[in-house]
């Protein structure tokens, strides 16, 4: 997603066409959680069917790429919070990352390793049992270190969240 806002209009920069065409595909691009809660209006009022009897407990660790190239805030926050049954808890240390990077972990093995056995030591500390993000590779990288680890921790995208959701009310 990052690409679609800001790699192909520094890539088209010099061909005005082009560069128009990767604008516009910009401005009808969104992440899941943006669009949910600014395009289409979802909320967490609209949503408001929160149970005080939770369920499950997760916690959301927020990727880097969303939240410092797409500027994603609170937008998945706020719709994990709507979620029937759902308690959402801190996550220490959210905004560090898992250490997975794109080619950072293939390049840093080491590194990105020890990256995210810390991320996931936080994820454990919380007691959750499960975690949301909304960064495939985020979420591949944390599953595999809960793997190995013998955590027994989910690890879902926020789209798995809501169509549970919406599965449940059916």
């Amino acid at each position: 997603m990052g690409m679609l806002h800001h790699g192909y209009q520094q890539i088209f920069r010099d061909d005005e066409a082009w560069l128009r065409r990767a604008r516009d595909l910009a401005r009808k691009s969104f992440e899941l959680s943006q669009y949910l809660v600014h395009e289409f209006g979802l909320s967490f009022a609209a949503l408001a069917n929160v149970d005080e009897h939770a369920t499950q407990v997760a916690t959301y660790h927020p990727s880097c790429h969303a939240t410092r190239i797409l500027g994603v805030a609170d937008e998945p926050l706020q719709l994990l919070r709507a979620v029937r049954g759902l308690q959402l808890v801190p996550l220490p240390r959210a905004e560090d990352c898992c250490g997975f990077g794109g080619t950072f972990c293939a390049k840093l093995p080491e590194l990105s390793s020890a990256i995210v056995e810390t991320k996931v030591a936080h994820i454990a500390a919380t007691g959750a049992q499960c975690v949301v993000s909304t960064d495939v590779g985020c979420l591949a990288n944390i599953r595999s270190a809960c793997a190995h680890r013998g955590l027994p921790v989910e690890v879902l995208h926020l789209a798995e969240v809501l169509d549970r959701q919406e599965a449940a009310k059916s």
